[in-house]
């Protein structure tokens, strides 16, 4: 088994220690790590454009006028747009909105990623149990399509 040794430095002192990380715990830990900046990235790049640009985002009165409908009412109202389950704004990715909200379902699947990162290096003993956690990742997901909501 291989594992992955880091040489740290204590804080008070220099002296170094090792640490021993388990290959399963290191994936699953660089996985998150990406996938969170690559997320951010996606949500706070739509962000600064408005910022910087003043366009691309929905006009606020129009969204504070329908803010109380349902959410395909909503889409349908303020930006023309058929909403329905999860897709629906990735065929809209021109619309800074839409890009922001692509942006927080990357977020949103990084620890099912992560998890399957992790159970490919993982030991037999762990595979079982990091096999239920992606089972109730993707029944978490898949929850709503299935039970029509």
């Amino acid at each position: 088994m291989a594992v992955v040794v880091e040489k740290e430095k204590e804080e008070l002192g220099t002296e170094l220690k090792e640490v021993i990380v388990e290959p399963m715990n290191y994936v699953f830990g660089k996985i998150m790590e990406i996938l969170t900046i690559i997320g951010l990235i996606a949500m706070f790049v739509p962000g600064i454009i408005y910022i910087v640009t003043g366009k691309g985002y929905l006009s606020r009165d129009v969204v504070v006028k329908y803010w109380g409908l349902k959410a395909s009412a909503f889409w349908k109202k303020v930006m023309g747009i058929k909403v329905f389950g999860y897709s629906w704004f990735l065929s809209h990715l021109t619309a800074t909105d839409c890009l922001s909200i692509f942006g927080v379902c990357i977020l949103a699947v990084t620890p099912l990623i992560s998890l399957i990162g992790a159970e490919v290096k993982a030991d037999k003993k762990y595979k079982v149990l990091i096999g239920i956690l992606i089972i109730e990742f993707l029944f978490a997901i898949f929850r709503p399509i299935l039970m029509g909501h």
